[in-house]
């Protein structure tokens, strides 16, 4: 009865270590994550302009730099954008993810729309760049099924990178 005793606890422990080792980070947010995509924080480095002046704030990730037709890459899925980012914050996360992501892109920007006009009145507020140099935006590789979580972009409502569209 002890050899029995003795095997069923070796066949318990071994597959108890083997299902913690298979595990590797537990139960993290990202490896729950099941579509590709991006996602960071957005870092407010200045004062908010007045609420009116911001109708609209998203991040938006273009495949061409620069954009071409803002509108049209948008509706053919060449630019990708995230929900409406809240106002008044001084460190915000985003995500955007999508079923099939995939591919480069060239340009991940904060774009502010600041007017009446929804299809022109925006700007870019803030650049993703590994460098800090808003002149040189850092392209961002999304391999097939890769979410990447640390597209971190600074963003300064009065001292505006250069502005693509």
């Amino acid at each position: 009865m002890k050899n029995v005793a003795s095997v069923i606890f070796i066949i318990v422990a071994v597959t108890a270590l083997l299902g913690i080792a298979a595990c590797d980070h537990g139960l993290s947010p990202l490896n729950a994550r099941s579509d590709p995509g991006i996602a960071g924080i957005l870092r407010i480095r200045s004062a908010w302009p007045p609420a009116d002046s911001v109708r609209d704030l998203r991040v938006v990730a273009f495949r061409n730099y620069p954009p071409n037709d803002i509108l049209t890459e948008v509706i053919t899925g060449s630019a990708v954008f995230s929900d409406e980012i809240p106002y008044g914050e001084e460190e915000i996360p985003y995500i955007i993810t999508a079923e099939a992501l995939a591919g480069v892109f060239e340009y991940v920007a904060v774009a502010q729309n600041y007017g009446d006009d929804m299809f022109q009145d925006w700007r870019a507020i803030g650049v993703y760049t590994v460098t800090g140099d808003v002149q040189t935006p850092t392209p961002v590789d999304l391999a097939e099924g890769l979410f990447l979580g640390d597209i971190d972009i600074d963003v300064d409502f009065y001292n505006l990178p250069p502005q693509p569209f």
